[in-house]
Parts: C-alpha cells; structure tokens; sequence
C-alpha cells in the first residue's frame, strides 16, 4: 500500500472518529445528561455548551488545523491533492482556525463560570479545571506569539524566529495531546457528576464512554499522520530551515 492510500486511510478515519465524538457529545448534553439542552440561563443546560464548543475547537478543530505551515494534517492533504497555496495564505488559514477555536473555547469557559456562579459553586474545584484552564492559557500564549513572531509585523532576528517556529511546531502538537487527556478528564467528571444512574449501563454511560474511545481513535491517528515523514513533504518545514540557514554563521 502507498504512503499516499496510507495518508487517506488514516485521514478519513481520523475524520470518521472526530466528528463521531463531536455528534457524541452533542447528544451527551442535548439528550443524555441529567438536564438535557442547551440555554444561557446558568443552569445544566448552560454548562453543556462547554463540552460541545472545547470539542469542537480544541480538539477538531486543533486537530485538523494544528501547525498547519510544518505538517499539519489540512496542510498535508493540500500535499497529497496538489493544492497550491502561497505561504502567506497558509498561514492566514492557519491562524483562521486557531483563533476562531479559541473564540469557541473562550465562550465555553465562560459557560462554566456562569454555571457555577448561579449553582453558588466554587471554580477550578478538579484536577480537570486546572489542567485545563492552563491549556487554554498556554493556546492563547501560542495564538500571540505565532501571530507576532511568524505572521505579522515578524518581531525578532532570522535566528530567534528560526526558533520560535521550532517551539510554536513542538509546543502545538504537546497542546493537542494536553487537551485530548483535559477533554477525557472532563467526560470522566460529567460522567460522575451529570448522569442520573437510574439503571445498571444507562444510555449516557455508553455515549460518554464511546465519546471517550472515539477521542482517542481520532488522537492515535491524527498522532500517527504528524509523526509520520512519509505523509508529507520537505516544504513542510521550509520556513524553519529558510530561518535557520539565512542565520547560520556560514552563511552570514
């Protein structure tokens, strides 16, 4: 099999997996938790817009956009169909899905915090608060340092953006995998504390626990495309190397 068939096989699973957990844990909170809906009155139903929009924006979303310029998954499918895009563009698409998550993410943490303040609770009460309040933090700090630093005005020398980028690569891909574990920590929590168990396996404890197993399929093989060289090009990392050979000492 080639390493092109490979790539589609693993990218239309990795498709099939994540959008299975995006109708998932929809469901979860449109149907299967204790108090079923979504409204912006600070009750449940409020609250369940967070699982949704996290999801759906730093899982997916992140997922399929992550460093898109150095071998993301959207920029190794233009690879493999022969798109052609200028670099700018890439990046300009690029930074479009990683701001628009973290405008979804945004609006599902204050979510929470209207819930808790109406229910009287105290914030960032689990493990899976603190984890994840520093993952949103960490995003934001790489949504404005890539900004700043590789799009626009490019603060720094050739040699510390050469850097940066190399972070910016390395750090995106540690952040999916921080928020894939916050998401399964999450699902965990709302499966304790949002399901009425009024029989032995009810309904919510099989979608919450599939959710789970369809999070991590679409991780292992969105995992597997970024780690793997033979789904991608060299262009993937040309502006590190342009960054970091325009630096080296012999070549100055």
């Amino acid at each position: 099999m080639s390493d092109k068939i490979q790539f589609f096989a693993l990218l239309f699973l990795a498709e099939v997996s994540g959008l299975t957990a995006v109708v998932l844990i929809g469901l979860f909170g449109g149907q299967f938790n204790r108090e079923p809906g979504y409204r912006w009155d600070g009750s449940l139903n409020t609250f369940n817009y967070h699982p949704l929009l996290m999801i759906v924006g730093f899982i997916f979303l992140q997922g399929n956009g992550e460093n898109i310029p150095f071998g993301a998954i959207t920029y190794r499918v233009m690879v493999a169909t022969g798109i052609q895009l200028p670099r700018p563009v890439v990046k300009l698409i690029h930074g479009g899905i990683q701001a628009f998550a973290f405008m979804l993410a945004t609006v599902a943490l204050v979510a929470t915090f209207k819930y808790h303040k109406t229910q009287g609770w105290a914030d960032m009460y689990h493990p899976h608060s603190w984890v994840g309040i520093t993952a949103f933090s960490l995003y934001g700090l790489q949504l404005i340092i890539g900004f700043t630093f590789l799009l626009f005005p490019k603060f720094g020398s050739d040699a510390l953006r050469s850097r940066v980028a190399l972070i910016h690569v390395s750090s995106g891909r540690f952040m999916f995998i921080m928020l894939v574990a916050t998401a399964l920590m999450g699902m965990s929590e709302a499966s304790i504390y949002d399901v009425v168990h009024s029989e032995q396996l009810p309904p919510a404890i099989i979608v919450s626990n599939t959710f789970c197993l369809c999070l991590l399929l679409f991780a292992a093989t969105i995992v597997t495309i970024l780690w793997n060289p033979n789904y991608g090009t060299k262009n993937q990392t040309e502006d590190c190397i342009e960054l970091m050979e325009s630096s080296h000492p012999l070549n100055a």
